[in-house]
């Protein structure tokens, strides 16, 4: 399995996770959001420095958050765990609630409940992937502040991350 920087209990301290959702099947919205939503936005030298070196003090301030000093001023940010939270959460609020049968995918109702529309669901992945993403620019900021602290975060001899090329298309005449 791989390494996961944030527990199905991180999330629920921020978000609404229900307490029986099982803990193992929560870790494959975990790894998805830090694989697919995170990893792609940073350099992959400093992505796997993050993961090796995650119980290190500046790299546990980076991921738990806090308050830094910087230019004679007081400035705090959310942290890559509460980041990959909101990821995680977008993941986990499209797909919770679907189980794959014999007969296909279905969302099972009780007397007591009606499953949210797919509009719904559609607007709460999108909130909280930009709601992620705004706080990612926060920890941007403390990364580049403390640049000292993280040399592979713009290591040039790094693969550069491929979000900025995903959408670039070439028109054949």
């Amino acid at each position: 399995m791989a390494i996961l920087l944030i527990t199905k209990d991180i999330v629920a301290a921020k978000l609404q996770v229900a307490i029986g959702y099982d803990s193992r099947e929560f870790e494959t919205f975990i790894n998805e959001a830090q694989e697919f939503d995170f990893k792609p936005k940073v350099q992959e030298d400093f992505y796997f420095d993050l993961l090796s070196k995650k119980d290190e003090p500046a790299w546990k301030k980076l991921i738990d958050g806090g308050e830094y000093p910087f230019n004679g001023r007081t400035y705090s940010f959310q942290g890559i765990s509460t980041v990959l939270s909101y990821f995680c959460y977008a993941r986990f609020k499209m797909s919770s609630g679907e189980v794959s049968t014999s007969h296909g995918f279905v969302v099972k109702a009780t007397p007591n409940s009606t499953p949210i529309t797919d509009d719904n669901k559609k607007n709460a992945w999108y909130k909280k992937r930009e709601e992620a993403n705004l706080m990612m620019i926060d920890v941007v900021k403390f990364i580049e502040r403390n640049i000292a602290d993280y040399p592979s975060w713009n290591d040039s001899n790094s693969c550069m991350p491929s979000y900025k090329y995903a959408s670039k298309t070439k028109v054949i005449q």
